[in-house]
């Protein structure tokens, strides 16, 4: 970092600055411009309050030039792939997640799964506790719809993700789903993502409509850290003043992250675009952008779905959308 002081500062408060880097540990220089005073320093900075040093008397401001996180940039690997065993993994191939945005019952999440896994879908998501905005929408079936989807999906073979929501929730989920899901709600849950750093499972995390992309990776360090490394982003739409969509398609953040991080990177279509209409054409955008997959939101009968029924695609027009992600994947691997 480069701590700024005013030019005209009084020496004593200069020495003081000087005195709390030393005792940190940290090394500087001290070089004096025509406006300013500029105290470069190196050290690590990972265990300081950086308002430490802005509180500090005669400090205008504080120039970051490293990232407050390590474990999931490219200096610390060049490349992930998750391995859910079964020769099934998030990394190397174009992957596809889909399932209903809840599971309703064990007959309707079969039948939704019985056609994903006859296209050659291998995940299936499902909501089991759901964060709803209002108190009298549907919560999910819980434990219950924690069980039915573990049940489903091994009837498939097929691989299971969704979302957790209560630290407490942890060893029921780690013996039943495959892929842990944290929302964009508790993106910044850093409780919970400490816990879930000790867990075996991997972890999908979301991003947060209101977190920077630092943020987002940083939300993700905190789970490296903790030593599970087996950790999958997700994309799924910021806050934008425009309500055309639900969220702004922040299509342009799939490469930017994958140039700062060596995790798979994927994109919710559905968060993003709230509307069943576009997804085909946003998941398309997602492959040529580099993505490592998509979570798609699919429903027998979207209109009688329990929750985002808007959002999520019928069978018709989901099996369209593979087959055309599939072709571009194809594409893509022969011609760039």
């Amino acid at each position: 970092m480069i701590i700024v002081v005013k030019k005209g500062t009084k020496e004593e408060f200069i020495d003081n600055i000087k005195d709390t880097l030393l005792a940190n540990g940290m090394t500087f220089y001290v070089l004096q411009g025509s406006s300013y005073v500029l105290i470069p320093v190196a050290g690590d900075l990972t265990t300081s309050d950086m308002g430490r040093f802005r509180s500090l008397k005669g400090v205008e401001r504080i120039i970051n030039i490293s990232k407050p996180y390590f474990m999931v940039s490219k200096h610390y690997r060049e490349k992930s792939i998750v391995d859910l065993g079964d020769g099934i993994d998030i990394g190397s191939d174009f992957t596809v997640i889909s399932g209903p945005c809840s599971v309703e019952s064990a007959d309707s999440l079969d039948k939704i799964a019985a056609f994903l896994s006859g296209l050659g879908v291998k995940i299936l998501r499902g909501g089991t506790f759901k964060m709803r905005t209002s108190p009298y929408s549907f919560q999910g079936l819980g434990e219950n719809g924690v069980k039915i989807l573990n049940e489903t999906a091994g009837r498939y073979n097929m691989k299971t993700i969704s979302e957790i929501v209560d630290v407490r929730h942890i060893d029921l989920f780690e013996q039943y789903i495959d892929i842990i899901q944290v929302g964009a709600r508790n993106m910044m849950n850093f409780a919970l993502l400490k816990e879930l750093g000790k867990s075996s499972k991997p972890i999908l995390l979301k991003r947060s409509a209101n977190a920077t992309i630092e943020e987002f990776l940083s939300s993700a360090e905190y789970i490296m850290a903790e030593g599970n490394e087996n950790i999958i982003l997700c994309e799924r739409g910021i806050t934008s003043f425009d309500d055309s969509t639900r969220s702004l398609v922040n299509i342009a953040a799939i490469p930017i992250i994958k140039e700062q991080t060596h995790l798979p990177v994927i994109l919710d279509p559905s968060h993003s675009v709230g509307s069943f209409k576009y997804v085909p054409q946003v998941s398309e955008a997602a492959v040529v952008l580099g993505a490592d997959g998509l979570i798609v939101e699919t429903h027998y009968n979207p209109t009688n779905a329990l929750s985002d029924g808007y959002q999520s695609l019928n069978f018709n027009h989901f099996e369209s959308m593979y087959k055309k992600v599939l072709k571009l994947c194809e594409f893509k691997k022969e011609n760039l």
